[in-house]
């Protein structure tokens, strides 16, 4: 995790990155009319900002919701914590449970911490009892059009709808919506 500053680079996604949160941008929302809302899995999201390669969305998970280790292998971002989320990255704990709880002065301890995830890069997170929240800040690359980044999903999906969501719905079985009576 890095501290709340991201370094000024030739890095695209650093430099959106640095002026997204430095600019005054994000104190204004700019969600676009075009497939802004996301709603799957426990999951909801909203776009904040889509300009050309370049995407900001806010995530908010219900209780105790597990996001499974994932790759997005045409996107870039860099992951920052809001309030109440687990985070793992190559398969180690880069935010715990317990330093998703800490709070100082009424705010989140870890509040506006990053996390780099580079393209391919396995991460994923858990909400806490009480639900957590993040935003994503994304470089789409490959000549791939921003849209979810839960739609650029490699690894595991998070259930029958993200499965669906993703083209990945061999990996699933879809739940019954009959009863099955013994007979």
């Amino acid at each position: 995790m890095s501290n709340d500053h991201i370094k000024t680079t030739t890095d695209p996604l650093d430099r959106f990155t640095e002026y997204y949160l430095r600019s005054g941008v994000s104190k204004r929302i700019f969600t676009p009319s075009k497939n802004p809302l996301l709603f799957i899995e426990g999951v909801s999201g909203v776009v904040l900002y889509r300009k050309k390669s370049f995407q900001v969305e806010m995530f908010i998970c219900q209780p105790n919701t597990v996001i499974p280790e994932h790759t997005h292998p045409d996107v870039d971002s860099y992951e920052l914590f809001l309030y109440g989320m687990q985070f793992t990255h190559s398969g180690e704990t880069v935010i715990s449970e317990e330093q998703a709880k800490q709070d100082t002065n009424g705010i989140p301890s870890w509040a506006y911490k990053t996390l780099r995830v580079r393209p391919n890069d396995t991460h994923g997170g858990k909400a806490s009892k009480f639900g957590g929240a993040f935003i994503s800040i994304q470089h789409w690359l490959n000549g791939v059009d921003p849209t979810h980044v839960s739609s650029n999903w490699s690894g595991e999906t998070m259930g029958y709808q993200h499965s669906k969501q993703t083209g990945l719905l061999n990996t699933i079985t879809q739940p019954s919506t009959e009863l099955e009576l013994e007979v």
